[in-house]
């Protein structure tokens, strides 16, 4: 009996350890190679060291995005990344860390980053989570000026197919003033 009993409650256990996302943290806004699990772009990380994993820039883009040649988007505050987007020619390249792809539907992005969590229109889905009230919000509302940043956003647009054409992670203000 005790047997069974512990065995109930470790399943329960682990079941509850991966059945849902608590919230996205800067370690969210991360992308990652396809073929090199090792090779990483994070929030917060120097130019320097996301040129290493992404290659150098292919153009500076609009405001401070930079445009990279393998369908990355990076925009920089204070030489860190805030900003990460992938596009259609990052397919098969680079995924989040979460394991969000381009050609996703939204079926699986619900699976990765909650059913219920995401405030949804007919070609987008957009997850923005409050980390200091440690709950999703259902407004792209910026933070304040000189607040630190505490807003994090996971955003997918879908093409007439309903297949992920591009994915952004950032905190609020880098998507909302592209800085």
């Amino acid at each position: 009996m005790r047997k069974v009993t512990f065995t109930l409650l470790f399943v329960i256990f682990l079941t509850a350890c991966g059945s849902s996302k608590s919230g996205i943290t800067p370690d969210d806004i991360s992308i990652v190679k396809v073929d090199d699990e090792k090779a990483i772009v994070t929030y917060g990380m120097s130019r320097t060291g996301a040129e290493k994993v992404v290659g150098e820039p292919e153009d500076e883009g609009i405001g401070s995005r930079i445009r990279y040649n393998n369908g990355i988007s990076i925009t920089y505050r204070d030489n860190s990344v805030v900003f990460i987007s992938l596009n259609e020619e990052s397919k098969g390249k680079f995924k989040t860390v979460d394991g969000a792809e381009i050609n996703m539907n939204k079926n699986d992005f619900k699976k990765i980053y909650g059913e219920d969590k995401a405030v949804e229109a007919p070609d987008t889905l957009n997850y923005v989570y409050d980390s200091e009230k440690k709950e999703y919000v259902n407004e792209l509302k910026p933070d304040q000026e000189n607040a630190k940043y505490k807003k994090y956003l996971v955003s997918v647009k879908f093409n007439d197919k309903g297949e992920a054409d591009l994915i952004l992670v950032s905190d609020i203000n880098a998507a909302l003033y592209l800085h």
